[in-house]
């Protein structure tokens, strides 16, 4: 073979190999590209739902202190500190998230329904009326903020079932419970027909608030069993203890449950006051957790970039190191050819014979041989001159 096929040859196999290492860079670049791709949609929405979260918390507040001033209207009146506390918290909220959400419109329309009640807050049904149409807008606005947070599309599991109790069944426990005692300070007044009416709508909210109550504590136990259980904290479990009494004690069961001409009004509304208050650090709790199940989800998609970086280094210095390895070392070398012994640059004898397809190979084997043979001979002479000298 001459040494111009010799050479396109080696051109061929370097051509080859950069060729394959260009293809191995462009896979794991298509990989990384995806990975980074969805990574960084999940890392976009679980930010957005951690922004949901931190703007439920005081929509909770807010939630539980227009009930309380709802069923005070029945009463001596409402103390409006705690709802005006609960509005300036949502509204440092709305000013952090809103943008984000998209709640700006709801949230004016929330605020100035709330300053014409908190400026004239009346007393009596009235008053009741107003404070049940603020509820309904908190409550909307909740729901309006899950969905557009992404959280009420959340299926991973474990975070489904703290969304689940924050969204859904504690504010149900929330208002079945003022709903029960509301009914009961109301039939007290009321005429016997009236009466009956509001013993219907009590059992049907004890129902309500001891079911949802039941899927609370199954909930927390999926969480708990499942994947995302060690970021359930503490607090959590152990605002659940005074949860499960106040709920007791408001929806007994059903043996032990008294009807509502016999139940004592005053006595019922300690109990659901005891919902009330332990409603906030339970929803609190469970918010934490679910944050922290969203912030673990952001890191191990951080991570799962980090793996990738380093895989497609390493693919990348696999593929140079093969590169190298293809490389004929005398294509390294630039093309030189080294027979191991110092200054000599020998023709091998089998390329010249195949250089010179005119000469009979195994001429050219003697002819080596007698070269051979005359360095020999030469050398023998130069050590007899030197012996005579």
């Amino acid at each position: 073979m001459s040494p111009r096929h010799t050479r396109n040859r080696r051109g061929g196999a370097l051509l080859l190999a950069v060729g394959l290492l260009a293809a191995t860079i462009g896979s794991f670049g298509f990989v990384l590209s995806k990975l980074w791709d969805l990574t960084d949609q999940g890392t976009r929405s679980a930010t957005t739902e951690r922004a949901g979260v931190g703007y439920l918390r005081p929509l909770n507040h807010l939630l539980a202190a227009l009930v309380e001033a709802r069923s005070a209207t029945l009463g001596s009146g409402t103390e409006l500190a705690g709802v005006r506390a609960a509005f300036d918290e949502t509204a440092a909220a709305e000013t952090r998230w809103g943008a984000d959400l998209g709640t700006g419109e709801r949230w004016r329309h929330l605020r100035e329904r709330s300053d014409a009640l908190l400026a004239a807050p009346g007393a009596g049904r009235a008053a009741y009326q107003r404070y049940d149409e603020l509820i309904a807008l908190t409550a909307g606005m909740m729901d309006f903020v899950g969905d557009s947070s992404q959280l009420t599309v959340d299926a991973e599991l474990g975070s489904v079932y703290l969304i689940d109790i924050a969204l859904t069944q504690l504010p149900a426990v929330l208002l079945g419970g003022a709903q029960i005692t509301d009914e009961a300070v109301q039939a007290r007044r009321a005429e016997d027909a009236d009466r009956q009416l509001a013993a219907i709508r009590i059992s049907t909210a004890r129902y309500v608030v001891a079911t949802s109550a039941d899927v609370v504590g199954t909930n927390l136990d999926k969480v708990t069993n499942s994947a995302a259980g060690p970021e359930v904290s503490e607090a959590l479990l152990v605002a659940v203890d005074p949860f499960r009494a106040a709920i007791d004690a408001v929806a007994p069961p059903a043996p032990l449950r008294p009807t509502a001409v016999d139940l004592d009004a005053p006595e019922l509304r300690n109990a659901v006051g005891q919902v009330t208050a332990a409603f906030r650090p339970l929803a609190d709790a469970v918010l934490v957790a679910l944050d922290k199940v969203l912030a673990t989800r952001i890191d191990g998609f951080t991570d799962e970039r980090r793996s990738a970086y380093a895989a497609t280094a390493a693919g990348v210095v696999v593929g140079a190191a093969l590169l190298w390895w293809a490389v004929p070392a005398a294509g390294r070398r630039g093309g030189k050819r080294d027979d191991g012994r110092p200054g000599r640059d020998l023709p091998d004898i089998a390329r010249v014979a195949g250089d010179l397809p005119q000469l009979d190979p195994q001429q050219l084997l003697a002819l080596e041989e007698l070269q051979h043979v005359g360095r020999a001979v030469r050398a023998h002479d130069r050590g007899r001159a030197d012996d005579v000298r």
